[in-house]
């Protein structure tokens, strides 16, 4: 409610002062002077009323929800249409069904097209055998019917969809006089229509980035700060780009962000930071793909809190975005809801993999390995390669320079093996000093080659340990099914057996297995 303002109170004034007036009036029995005193307290009352009535009004939504589940069942009743739908709405999803036979399938169906062009933004016509569904959306709103019959004409498709747009304004506008707490919950609904009920950090931080495209028309991405601790090893401890929305460079996925980049500047002091030109938002990890369009190296990164501590940032591609704008408010709101969101799921995400990584290496475990072997057991792949990797002379390494200087090198050699193999391949730690790499609907010559690969990287690599300089190798057994062996039990025996002989023949080599006779 605005605050009177000076015209009202000196309306409020007369008002009183032409009340007053009517007492004396009526004892002395003067008709004129009543209604001159009746008349001026009329005319301070409108003086009073006029702007009150005028703000009053100005804060009432211009349509009500229900006068949209009425208008909604109008345009069906007018189109013969099955059942109709509405989302977006603050007060809840409506939809219009008369007295057809529409099954809870065929009514899901619906709503899905119809949450799908709220999303996209563009028209919908599906011709299925329940009918032909027609839908429109303006982020967040959408609106949509099923006509009978899946033949419908193209041209009556597009005047129905012309009319739904019509009414998909009408709730954009009525949402302009909704209040912020509702307006926040509308965002918190449809970041978790998008979710789809995801509780994977993933999941969670993929549905961000295309809500905040939606919102913003821009390409997105969404920058976690530690998300090695979620999954990666000690090359992912720093921040990275876990998310992109369609509308994105695909090439940013999953790249590491330099400490000196603008997007950090944000994460460090919880400001969002704006970059214009030529400045990349992404710092190195952007300028590093060289193709990319100028207009996308400016963005703003908007930080990602948990309370009070940011987790990461919202990234929006493009010029800043004005604050005071509708589409700068609700890209605030999510920001707002964003957050602890993927804190919740981050920390979900970290005691799941506590389970199954390697503390140390950030690498599978033992027990993540033999739960593979396992599920490869009870049903066969046409291929599977196991290579099992050992570094050389690991106990001298340790007697010499300490338990630490180990430690370092197992995470030497566990990033580079993790460097030389598929991203739908198993590295694991299942010892000591060794390792082991799964490929499944691999044959045994892809898995030499692999193996082969690992050797070479780690001979020719360049470990530090205390302003030295210290060479290492690893031996490599390959076993495979059913190329040496037919039954996928017997893999690490065979693997086993083919890295004793890499050791004992000189190590720093690679050995295949021995048919099963």
């Amino acid at each position: 409610m605005k605050r009177p303002t000076p015209g009202v109170w000196v309306g409020w004034a007369l008002a009183l002062a032409g009340l007053a007036a009517v007492v004396p009036a009526v004892l002395a029995a003067n008709l004129w002077a009543l209604v001159a005193a009746v008349g001026g307290f009329l005319a301070a009352t409108g003086l009073v009323l006029a702007p009150l009535v005028r703000v009053w009004l100005a804060e009432q939504p211009i349509t009500r929800p229900s006068d949209f589940e009425h208008l909604l069942d109008l345009l069906r009743r007018a189109h013969r249409a099955r059942a109709g739908w509405l989302v977006g709405l603050a007060a809840g999803d409506v939809e219009a069904v008369g007295n057809h036979d529409v099954s809870r399938e065929v009514r899901q169906r619906g709503a899905a097209v119809v949450q799908l062009a709220s999303v996209d933004g563009r028209a919908h016509v599906a011709r299925e055998s329940e009918g032909s569904y027609v839908a429109v959306g303006d982020f967040p709103f959408g609106a949509g019917l099923l006509l009978p019959g899946p033949d419908v004409d193209p041209r009556i498709a597009e005047a129905i969809a012309s009319e739904l747009r019509r009414l998909v304004a009408g709730m954009r506008v009525a949402e302009l006089h909704e209040p912020d707490e509702q307006a926040g919950q509308l965002v918190a609904k449809q970041l978790a229509a998008i979710a789809a009920g995801s509780r994977t950090l993933d999941g969670i931080a993929k549905a961000g980035a295309e809500l905040a495209q939606q919102l913003a028309r821009r390409g997105v991405a969404i920058v976690l700060h530690g998300a090695g601790g979620w999954g990666g090893g000690t090359a992912a401890r720093g921040a990275r780009i876990v998310a992109l929305s369609g509308g994105a460079d695909a090439r940013l996925e999953n790249l590491a962000v330099p400490a000196d980049a603008p997007v950090m500047r944000a994460i460090q002091s919880g400001v969002p930071v704006a970059t214009r030109g030529g400045e990349d938002v992404f710092g190195a990890a952007g300028a590093a793909i060289p193709d990319r369009r100028r207009s996308e190296r400016a963005g703003t990164a908007y930080p990602l809190r948990d309370g009070h501590f940011v987790i990461g940032a919202l990234v929006v591609t493009g010029p800043p975005i004005p604050p005071a704008t509708p589409v700068g408010d609700t890209l605030q709101r999510l920001v707002s809801e964003l957050g602890s969101r993927l804190a919740a799921a981050g920390a979900v995400h970290e005691a799941e993999q506590r389970a199954v990584r390697d503390p140390l290496t950030g690498l599978s475990n033992r027990r993540e390995f033999d739960r593979w072997f396992a599920l490869a057991g009870g049903k066969p792949p046409p291929a599977v390669t196991l290579v099992f990797v050992d570094i050389d002379h690991f106990k001298r390494l340790n007697d010499t320079l300490g338990h630490q200087a180990g430690d370092a090198a197992l995470r030497h050699v566990a990033d580079l093996v993790r460097q030389a193999v598929r991203d739908n391949d198993l590295v694991a730690r299942i010892g000591g000093e060794e390792f082991a790499i799964w490929m499944l609907h691999t044959p045994i010559e892809a898995g030499l080659e692999v193996a082969e690969r690992v050797r070479r990287a780690v001979e020719t690599g360049v470990w530090h340990w205390n302003s030295g300089t210290h060479p290492l190798t690893v031996s490599c057994g390959v076993a495979s099914c059913p190329d040496t062996v037919k039954e996928v039990a017997n893999l690490k025996g065979t693997a086993d057996a083919a890295l004793y002989r890499a050791k004992q023949a000189g190590r720093n080599r690679v050995e295949r297995a021995q048919p099963a006779a």
